[in-house]
């Protein structure tokens, strides 16, 4: 989305503060709330109304992209909260509970001065439930039913997407579809899933069938033959979007549903005075009459910014400003998506809050009311956004090109020597000390769990205590989510060195600190990219050496290099094309010269290929170090894992939603007789239409 940069209009704020758009605002909005200022969800807004003379009823649905003491911003308006009821997942909450990435519901009002108040704020997740596939190539995954995607904005707690098969997820985002998410946020539980586990899924009903009591969402079955039947909504009916909540195995079966609630408009009441609400369009049939969100929206009088009503369309993402009327948005104006294609990774070289922009690597990059700010530095800074910005911060930067240069959609500030965004903050090396299954099992004292991870040289099944391997992953509580696990060919000999790499974390002194779950000793070390006294919790190394007595016996202490040279990503089609070291990707010169290709070779560079290039920016061209080519063509190469479903034949069957044909496939660990619903699978093969022509069949199951 690429939003406008709105300004206050309290003269006096303005003037005392200093503050030019809306990001900035909530400090206002407690000043207005302290000395009296210049004026004054879903399915649990507050009833709000019109409170005072010139203030107006708020109601807000969107995604929270920042937060500031007491405040937080949706749909790039500043609210203060500190006087809202607040609540996750039903449950009374706090502002320290509410994070960037979840689709929020405010309900407040708008003071004449411009600034927002909230009267409450409330969060629910759309899915709740155990990931059964994961689609590497479209970057999807299938959970209860539900087909979800993401994007480079989608905001990770706990784990990465990489790692997400067999886990437990929390998904919050916007509706695509009656049975298809676009996740926003998704927090990933590292602990195993019991082998029954609670559940909560929104989506369409269909197949209902009420004298089994049971019916469909998306591909999830649900049966509701305990509830009581006062406990049936009266309206259950194909095509109504319900809320289920329940219990169902964690290797996937029929949910059984404990409560069953019909999902309405994301709007409470009839009328409003204020509204903002972002998300998919369905229904259209004309500007008169479509859905945003699931709410009713007529835009004959709107205004459009980033597109034409021409462009309106069902599955087109966009926000809604107007004003709610006898339950119909009356919107005034209506913005379309604009999507992040460029990431930046490096040090900020100015900041200017006055201007809304910083630099980085010579780039000014612009913010507007609706750029999402986390700091993922431990332990983070509350309220980050700009104005805690500072020169020599290490940012990765989630951008688009606008007319006037870059803007940023999201801003991560991370220490100096975290490892690229994307890649493994934990690799560690060593016998497996003890196992019970492939998602809990010890490796060097650090706990793993590898149900989602790649395996090389090897098997899961291989694995057993003993075993040596190397290991990949993302800490999460406790617990390495692993996204590759490497087994040795063989057994090493007596004394032979390990290694670990993560964040120092229970320092007490040189010889006594823990890395990656690991105790090491580096008394006797060597040192490299700094020294003994450079040791401290939080600081990412790398150290190696011999075991000795549970211990790792360091002779080698390496730490992570500060940020050099910025490193740019940048996806889109290529323009301007000379050469392999001349050409443009989204406006953006480009030098692939020295560059490894992958999905293709250099002599496929051609105007108009969709390519994703990663490399360090020097003197405004990205020097690539890495081009990959993105458009899936009939043809391109597809690969997918997950649990088989709907199985029909050896050339019918779906895993990860992807429709799969075999029929031509090889077979390991397992033959084509093996294929059946809940068997775990990888996939490999070439894209058909919408089929993924199998080339290879490796079965997973331990």
């Amino acid at each position: 989305m690429k939003p406008s940069t709105r300004l206050l209009s309290c003269p006096s704020l303005l003037s005392l503060l200093s503050l030019g758009s809306r990001p900035f605002a909530a400090l206002a909005a407690v000043i207005a709330l302290a000395l009296g200022g210049c004026g004054g969800g879903g399915e649990n807004f507050a009833s709000g109304g019109i409170v005072g003379t010139g203030d107006a009823r708020l109601l807000s649905s969107g995604i929270l992209t920042a937060t500031a003491p007491g405040a937080i911003v949706v749909n790039g308006q500043t609210v203060s909260v500190a006087g809202a009821a607040i609540s996750v997942n039903g449950a009374a909450a706090t502002l320290a509970d509410l994070r960037v990435g979840m689709v929020v519901a405010v309900d407040g009002k708008v003071n004449a001065d411009g600034t927002a108040i909230a009267t409450s704020v409330s969060y629910r997740s759309e899915i709740t439930g155990v990931v059964d596939g994961v689609d590497a190539t479209a970057r999807t995954f299938t959970v209860v039913g539900q087909s979800v995607r993401t994007d480079p904005l989608t905001v990770y707690e706990g784990g990465l997407f990489d790692a997400m098969l067999g886990q437990k997820v929390e998904v919050s985002g916007l509706r695509t579809g009656p049975a298809s998410l676009y996740a926003t946020w998704v927090r990933i539980t590292a602990d195993v899933p019991a082998p029954r586990v609670d559940v909560e899924v929104v989506g369409a009903v269909t197949s209902l069938d009420p004298v089994a009591r049971r019916f469909s969402v998306g591909s999830q079955v649900v049966v509701y033959t305990t509830l009581a039947a006062a406990s049936i909504p009266a309206g259950l009916a194909n095509g109504v979007t319900v809320r289920v909540a329940g219990t169902m195995p964690a290797a996937g079966g029929d949910l059984a549903a404990t409560s069953i609630a019909i999902v309405t408009s994301p709007l409470p009441g009839q009328n409003a005075q204020r509204v903002e609400i972002e998300g998919f369009v369905s229904d259209y049939t004309s500007l008169a009459s479509f859905r945003v969100a699931g709410q009713q929206v007529d835009a004959r009088g709107a205004t459009f910014e980033d597109g034409s009503a021409a462009a309106l369309a069902d599955g087109v993402r966009v926000e809604v400003e107007g004003r709610l009327e006898a339950g119909v948005v009356i919107a005034s104006k209506v913005e379309f998506e604009t999507q992040a294609n460029v990431d930046l990774d490096g040090n900020v070289q100015s900041v200017d809050p006055a201007g809304r922009s910083f630099t980085v690597a010579g780039e000014k990059i612009a913010v507007v009311a609706s750029t999402q700010f986390e700091d993922k530095r431990q332990p983070p800074e509350p309220g980050f956004g700009l104005a805690k910005l500072a020169i020599g911060d290490r940012v990765s930067v989630k951008a688009y090109r606008g007319a006037s240069g870059l803007v940023a959609q999201r801003v991560e500030r991370r220490a100096v020597d975290a490892p690229p965004p994307g890649d493994p903050t934990v690799k560690i090396e060593g016998t497996i000390s003890a196992y019970l299954s492939v998602s809990d099992f010890t490796v060097a004292g650090q706990r793993v769990n590898a149900t989602g991870a790649k395996f090389e040289g090897g098997k899961a099944s291989d694995l057993r205590v003993g075993l040596r391997v190397e290991v990949e992953g993302v800490p999460s509580a406790g617990v390495l989510l692993a996204t590759r696990v490497e087994i040795a060919s063989s057994d090493p000999p007596e004394g032979t060195s390990v290694k670990v790499s993560g964040p120092i974390s229970a320092f007490v002194s040189r010889s006594n600190f823990v890395v990656a779950g690991q105790q090491v000793d580096a008394s006797g070390a060597e040192f490299e990219n700094g020294a003994a006294s450079d040791l401290a919790d939080g600081r990412t190394v790398e150290a190696s050496g011999p075991i000795v007595g549970g211990a790792l016996r360091a002779t080698k202490v390496k730490f992570a290099s500060s940020a050099g040279d910025t490193t740019v990503e940048i996806e889109g089609t290529i323009q301007n094309f000379v050469s392999r070291s001349n050409f443009r990707v989204d406006g953006q010169p480009v030098d692939a010269g020295n560059a490894e290709f992958s999905d293709g070779t250099a002599g496929d560079l051609a105007n108009g290929r969709h390519v994703k290039v990663r490399g360090p920016l020097v003197s405004g061209i990205v020097k690539a170090t890495r081009v990959s080519f993105e458009d899936e063509d009939e043809g391109g190469e597809v690969e997918v894992k997950g649990t088989i479903s709907s199985f029909v034949s050896r050339s019918n069957f779906k895993v990860a939603g992807r429709a799969i044909d075999a029929g031509g496939a090889t077979f390991e660990d397992g033959s084509a007789s093996d294929l059946a619903n809940g068997r775990s699978v990888e996939v490999k093969g070439t894209l058909d239409g919408s089929v993924v022509r199998a080339s290879k069949v490796k079965f997973r199951d331990d």
